[in-house]
């Protein structure tokens, strides 16, 4: 019977195989845009041997991950990327010692290294750049311009790389020995972590939880796989190449929930996708807090494949989760440093190393015990005092006055100040949609009904929904436009320094912009008289109106910055218009469906998406 049984499991693997390459084949022949594995988009001709989509040989083709540290080929150097000094360390963990670092562009938030382990690669989220750094030199050898937000790299020969666009939505493949972008692979929105295993390119994407597959010898996407639609902050993957499984940390998020408390809008989850049906193993997701404990924002994971163990940093709860994949047991919890947001083996899988961005460190950890041997500063902390301490309670669950059992930080909706695009239903009276956080100075008061009249008053969020006891040393935070939370605590007023500190990127629609339908979209927001309400550098003049939506008992809305709209979507506070198009094409007050042209709408739209 049990012979029987392992016979009907290969035959029902060989046959889902097979159905997979058929479905995966015809996309190709027939070039259609896919949405699902039996879907794709129109690909060039590009001859390639068969079968197309059997994946690669464990023992001839090695895996590579996006990360912000990377070792190079003599196992022992490390290359990390260096987010808040605008600088990448090269150091030798293992025997606690830096060598260099080296000035690259602003933000870099991960590193590569060529397997002929003599250059970094580094994808600087701030310039919209790639460093290249000769590692023994220690220098910057080019800077190849790329895009808006370049998050992951990754490259698995000394000629071509490959990066994900977080703000431009594509993959770009780079050609090292030429310096420039030789092709671009639209992607949905958001794409961040990779992973690479022969002509395949699996691709995160951040707010959404999707992974995006990508063919590289046609350049094309030829699958799509949703890991729940509520997953969140997915920006690592990780896989079993032997057992053809990936691992996914993420978040998810239950904005549906009507009953909103602190330990049922989020949970930590890493899920499991199988590689060679493109299937999610639903039932073998990793709860983290029942496996381990209540943590924040598992982000980034290790696969040793051999001993069956994952490693998984939680970034929120500055700690490290060891899971014993064959009993689905914890086998350690340890402490590490702030902010944890890269893990790593050795090549043995003796050592684990752990990237601690806002502690500017490095610990690293004996796998045989699991304990801490050596944490390494590898770069100060430029930022200023008040910032710093800021951000370290932004990124936080741990602080118990910021949240309540490790559940939730801000970034657990606001990661780098985004919005989660969620339409959280579990508010009083009305559904609530996450606004960004760029340019708060400049848009008081607060909130979608303008409750807030000073950024301070996030100790009543810090309080209600999160649960923490709170920043300031009373029994209860102060009634919102009445008494002043600023003054009263110092690290709450490090915490909004560090909020009126974020920066946006630059605007994807200035790239390749329409000068003149731009300019007609400008004199279209002039004529339907949008700066009545919409006015001044932030545009908006700060007044809460009705905006005919059929708001419950009358209520006013906050007039709303239009000032990096392609980052806000949905729009308005419920979240009713998925896209600029049907804010201007719904019932209300900015209805605009027979008073202007289309060709206009478009035009104002364009206008609109320039704005920063």
């Amino acid at each position: 019977m049990k012979k029987r049984t392992t016979v009907s499991r290969l035959l029902y693997t060989a046959l889902a195989s097979a159905l997979m390459l058929m479905l995966i084949a015809g996309a190709l022949l027939f070039g259609s845009q896919m949405t699902t594995p039996a879907q794709a988009q129109t690909v060039r001709p590009t001859p390639t041997p068969l079968p197309l989509f059997a994946l690669p040989d464990a023992r001839s083709h090695r895996d590579y991950y996006s990360s912000s540290i990377a070792l190079a080929p003599d196992t022992l150097t490390m290359v990390a990327a260096n987010p808040l000094s605008n600088s990448v360390t090269i150091l030798v963990p293992a025997q606690s010692r830096v060598i260099n670092e080296v000035s690259v562009g602003r933000d870099p938030r991960s590193v590569a290294i060529t397997p002929d382990g003599a250059r970094a690669l580094v994808a600087n989220r701030g310039d919209g750049s790639l460093s290249i750094v000769d590692i023994r030199g220690a220098s910057v050898l080019a800077t190849i311009p790329l895009g808006v937000w370049p998050y992951g790299v990754v490259t698995n020969n000394d000629q071509m790389a490959y990066v994900s666009l977080q703000g431009s939505g594509e993959i770009v493949e780079v050609d090292l020995a030429a310096g420039r972008v030789t092709r671009r692979i639209p992607l949905p929105d958001m794409p961040s972590g990779l992973a690479l295993w022969g002509d395949f390119l699996y691709v995160t994407h951040f707010w959404t939880g999707e992974v995006s597959l990508i063919y590289l010898p046609s350049g094309a996407i030829v699958a799509r796989v949703g890991t729940g639609g509520t997953n969140s902050i997915s920006q690592s993957i990780a896989l079993d190449i032997t057992r053809g499984i990936a691992y996914l940390p993420q978040t998810l998020i239950n904005a549906d929930n009507p009953a909103l408390t602190y330990d049922g809008a989020a949970m930590p989850v890493v899920n499991i996708l199988n590689l060679r049906d493109l299937q999610v193993e639903r039932r073998a997701r990793l709860a983290l807090d029942q496996i381990d404990r209540p943590v924040n924002m598992p982000f980034a994971v290790a696969v040793d494949r051999f001993q069956q163990r994952l490693y998984v940093v939680n970034a929120g709860s500055d700690s490290l989760s060891v899971i014993n994949l064959d009993t689905g047991d914890v086998r350690a919890h340890v402490t590490v440093g702030t902010n944890p947001r890269s893990v790593l083996l050795n090549r043995d899988n003796t050592l684990v190393f752990v990237h601690n961005v806002i502690d500017g460190t490095i610990t690293t950890i004996q796998t045989s015990n699991m304990r801490v041997s050596d944490v390494l500063p590898i770069s100060p902390v430029t930022l200023p005092t008040d910032q710093l301490i800021g951000m370290r309670l932004f990124y936080s669950a741990r602080d118990p006055r910021m949240s309540r059992d490790e559940w939730l930080s801000c970034a657990t909706c606001h990661f780098d100040g985004m919005s989660d695009g969620r339409v959280w239903q579990g508010w009083p009276v009305r559904p609530v949609n996450t606004p960004h956080l760029f340019g708060l100075a400049d848009s008081a008061p607060y909130t979608w009904t303008e409750t807030w009249d000073e950024l301070g008053d996030v100790e009543i969020k810090i309080r209600s929904l999160m649960s923490g006891r709170g920043l300031v040393d009373a029994p209860s935070a102060n009634l919102p436009q009445e008494a002043p939370h600023t003054g009263l605590s110092v690290d709450l007023d490090a915490l909004v320094a560090y909020l009126g500190s974020l920066q946006p990127p630059e605007t994807p629609a200035q790239y390749g912009v329409d000068a003149d339908q731009v300019r007609r979209g400008e004199q279209v927001f002039a004529e339907q008289d949008c700066a009545q309400c919409h006015s001044g550098p932030a545009f908006t003049n700060g007044q809460p109106v009705d905006v005919g939506t059929s708001s419950p008992a009358g209520e006013l809305y906050d007039t709303p910055s239009l000032r990096w709209l392609w980052l806000s979507a949905p729009y308005f506070h419920d979240g009713r218009a998925a896209t600029l198009g049907d804010v201007f094409t719904l019932p209300g007050t900015h209805d605009l469906l027979g008073k202007v042209s289309m060709d206009d709408l478009d035009a104002l739209i364009a206008y609109l998406l320039t704005l920063r």
